[in-house]
């Protein structure tokens, strides 16, 4: 293709919108949503137990390595620049916190105008997200690394920002002499020695170049491709923050969307809305997983560097919980479960209940359709291992009772019969 050809495709596919396409179940995105935003919520209220902790610890030189006890030391700055670094993160986790709210649950016709998605919604949580990934991978990049040179470069560049518009009110609360001296001394430089002079350093001047860094020094298993997906993150957000064709293109909208209604009949909204919430999981939980693997992890690998042996054991052991815990909650959103169930049930007229290990039940009315086996709170997928006989069938987790059975459930047992149980799927486990 020439020139033309591309500028042709480019006119006639990007002039006119296509309609929005629904792929996903607005209500189970509702749901997760709602669910995942909650654990962050609970995660970064005792983060921030954890962080005044570490800010009081800081303060305290018999808890400090002897590097960070000498004041002749640069290294001594960091006790007081550590716990301004993570205030600013948790002040951007809260801000996405925020934007990645559930919506409003509506129900009547009349409301629907408030679930209407159109560019300002879309560049408002994009925008949130870009600043989320940005500002804290910068910021644990300086925990990790913990080089004066660096910080300096970090900090002034961000000054030299803010100073150029900054009201007279807001100087008046920032620079005084000794910052308008370092700045001053900073602004001497050429711009091109910004990045390596007496004063500063920048060895990994791109978004990327930090999170290759991090990914090596934390010792990270991408096994999922989270580098990869926080990279996307961060170019797809661009497009929106710096207000892009293509994100102002697709997030025109129509005079008038189709009213849909979810599975339940609860819930009213529109093709924008799911498309919105679609997007706002899939940002909710990149976020998450940065969270567990790259963020606390660098806060852990930080205070390591900092804190004597028997201090950072406990501040370790803390993070590692919370660490866990989100990943296990997240974990149960949209995940693929097994159940056992006697020969004949699927074909008959009966409705068939479905316990999700998030509690919900799902009831599985005939005809049984297969596009029907799922979760409505959680999105997990349930697959069916049709059996011929009835009994008790050993698992790795315990023994089941199948969809259908006549039997009492295995907590009903005697603690005996429960026990035999419980060894058989013990013995099943050893022959695997």
């Amino acid at each position: 293709m020439n020139d033309i050809d591309i500028l042709k495709i480019l006119a006639e596919n990007l002039s006119n919108r296509k309609s929005n396409a629904i792929l996903s179940n607005y209500e189970v995105l509702c749901n997760n949503i709602d669910y995942v935003n909650k654990t962050l919520k609970f995660s970064l209220l005792r983060l921030e137990q954890t962080q005044k902790s570490i800010a009081d610890k800081m303060q305290d030189d018999t808890l400090v390595n002897i590097d960070f006890q000498d004041a002749n030391n640069p290294l001594f700055y960091f006790r007081t620049i550590i716990p301004r670094i993570l205030l600013n993160g948790s002040n951007v986790c809260n801000k996405l916190l925020l934007l990645t709210e559930a919506d409003e649950k509506i129900s009547k016709q009349e409301n629907l105008y408030k679930c209407e998605r159109s560019f300002s919604k879309y560049n408002d949580l994009v925008t949130g997200a870009r600043q989320y990934i940005d500002s804290l991978v910068a910021d644990v990049y300086q925990l990790v690394l913990l080089e004066p040179k660096s910080l300096n470069y970090h900090i002034l560049v961000s000054l030299n920002s803010f100073n150029k518009y900054a009201t007279k009110s807001l100087r008046q609360g920032l620079f005084n002499e000794p910052i308008n001296d370092a700045l001053t001394e900073f602004e001497k430089l050429n711009f091109d020695k910004w990045k390596n002079s007496p004063i500063t350093k920048c060895a990994h001047d791109t978004f990327a170049k930090k999170v290759n860094y991090l990914f090596q020094e934390l010792n990270i298993t991408d096994t999922n491709n989270l580098k990869d997906e926080i990279k996307n993150l961060f170019k797809f957000s661009s497009e929106f923050a710096h207000i892009g064709f293509v994100s102002t293109f697709f997030t025109s909208t129509y005079d008038n969307e189709v009213i849909l209604t979810s599975e339940s009949g609860t819930l009213l909204y529109l093709p924008s809305t799911e498309n919105f919430s679609e997007l706002k999981y899939r940002i909710l939980e990149t976020a998450m997983n940065f969270y567990c693997i790259v963020y606390l992890p660098a806060i852990i690998d930080c205070c390591m560097k900092v804190f004597q042996k028997d201090t950072f054991k406990s501040i370790k052991e803390e993070l590692i919980f919370q660490i866990n815990d989100v990943k296990a909650r997240v974990a149960t959103r949209n995940s693929k479960y097994y159940f056992f169930i006697l020969n004949g049930l699927i074909e008959s007229k009966q409705v068939i209940s479905l316990k999700c290990r998030c509690n919900a039940v799902r009831l599985w009315t005939p005809p049984h359709e297969a596009g029907n086996l799922f979760c409505l709170e959680c999105g997990s997928v349930f697959n069916l291992i049709v059996i011929d006989k009835d009994g008790y069938i050993p698992t790795d987790e315990g023994p089941a009772r199948p969809v259908g059975s006549s039997l009492p459930d295995v907590n009903e047992l005697p603690i005996a019969e429960q026990e035999i149980l419980f060894e058989q799927c013990n013995a099943c486990k050893v022959k695997k």
